[in-house]
Order: structure tokens, then C-alpha cells, then sequence
């Protein structure tokens, strides 16, 4: 695993940014990233920052990026993922920030968290907005051909076990190192298999993960799949 540079901005509602970086942010597990003491003085996290600095941390936009890919990032408050952020890899951006179907207010302690992988590693990440309001990343590295299941990255459950009862809105999903080996897209099955819905996997070398309608009623038994030839 090596370090590598990231940063990130937060927009405001009310029009504000909270920069932030991470020049060491570590490959292959979640690592935070802090304001940018560059530009406002003190690394500290995003919540905290923006609740002591602006009068309206309601966060509407972001983007995450990295020198290498990007799978999935968030922010974290009291344990759970309050909302799941655009990203993208080898610090491309196009598109960023990208807007968030359903703004957050931001609370002191509240810190954003990004999973950066090897351009070579082939974890598949998904971030899934509900209309409820809430949000949720799922993951997966795939090891071989088959058919391989998203689970939530805070719990390791299915979608169905972590969603029950709500409606995904909107969604993207982030490839990892899979270009030549996806066989199908993500899909979202019932309890019979069949597909609900479906989002079709960015390819973080040369895209961006930005949120796109996608309709699915979650059930206990629904899941999130993708298939592989390799």
C-alpha cells in the first residue's frame, strides 16, 4: 500500500466551500481527509470546521478525488454514513463537484472518509441515495468470473438487510479495475433474481462517479449484483 494525494471541496448552500486534503491519504482502506491548512490555517475535520467558520453548513455539492482510483467516499457522523459523495480518480474531476440529490446539514465531529485503491486493484463501489434522504456505500472485489454481491462497508450486509423499506433514487457505481472483465452492469434483483434496476459502472481512470436517476424499492431480499468473465 502506498500514500497518495487526494483532495476534495465541499460547497455550501449558501455558496461557501470547505477545502479539503490529504497529501498521505493511505491506498486500500478508509482514511480521512481534513480541511486544507493551506487555504484555512488548521486540518480539521469537515463538520467541525464548517459548523465554527460558516453560518450554513449545508452541504449541496462535493467532489473527492485522487492520484489514484477512487471506490467510494462519505461522511461519517456518529458511526454512519450521512451522505455519499461524488468522486473521481487519478485527480480528473470532470464534472466536480457534483450535485447531491439531497443537501446534509453538516455537524461539528462530522468527517469525510474516501477509499482510494492501486490503479490495478479491482474493488467496485457503489453510493446509493434514498428518498428518504438517506445515503449508503456498498463494496466489492470481485476474485474471479461469477457473480459477485455489494455489501454495505460499514456492516457487510446486502442492501436488502441495510435498506429495507426504502426507495433508491439515485445512484452510481465506481468500477475499480474491471474494464475488460464486466459481463453485465450492477443490478439491483427481487427476491426472484430479477433485475429492479441498474447502474453501469465508471471507469475511475477516465470517469467520474456523479449521482444519476435510478429507481429501485428495496425489500428485505433485494440485493445489488454484478457479473464478471474474469
Amino acid at each position: 500500500m502506498a500514500n497518495v494525494d487526494s483532495y476534495a471541496q465541499l460547497t455550501m448552500r449558501n455558496g461557501a466551500v470547505v477545502p479539503l486534503a490529504n497529501t498521505a491519504l493511505t491506498e486500500a482502506t478508509e482514511d480521512e481527509i481534513l480541511t486544507d491548512a493551506n487555504f484555512v490555517g488548521s486540518a480539521q475535520a469537515a463538520g467541525t470546521f464548517a459548523t465554527q467558520s460558516l453560518q450554513n453548513a449545508v452541504v449541496i455539492a462535493a467532489g473527492i478525488s485522487a492520484e489514484n482510483d477512487m471506490t467510494y467516499a462519505y461522511v461519517r457522523s456518529a458511526g454512519k454514513i450521512k451522505v455519499a459523495l461524488p468522486v473521481s480518480g487519478l485527480s480528473s474531476g470532470m464534472g466536480l463537484p457534483g450535485t447531491l440529490p439531497y443537501p446534509k446539514q453538516l455537524v461539528s465531529g462530522d468527517s469525510v472518509v474516501a477509499m482510494a485503491n492501486a490503479v490495478a486493484d479491482r474493488e467496485v463501489g457503489l453510493s446509493v441515495a434514498c428518498s428518504s434522504g438517506e445515503y449508503h456505500c456498498f463494496a466489492v472485489t470481485p476474485a474471479g468470473a461469477g457473480e459477485h454481491e455489494l455489501v454495505s462497508v460499514l456492516t457487510g450486509q446486502s442492501i436488502g438487510e441495510t435498506l429495507q423499506g426504502r426507495t433508491v433514487t439515485h445512484a452510481f457505481a465506481m468500477g475499480g479495475n474491471n474494464a475488460a472483465n464486466f459481463s453485465s452492469p450492477v443490478y439491483f434483483l427481487n427476491g426472484s433474481g430479477t433485475p429492479i434496476g441498474s447502474v453501469t459502472p465508471n471507469d475511475p481512470a477516465v470517469d467520474t462517479g456523479l449521482y444519476q436517476r435510478c429507481m429501485a424499492s428495496i425489500a428485505l431480499n433485494t440485493r445489488v449484483v454484478f457479473r464478471t468473465d474474469a
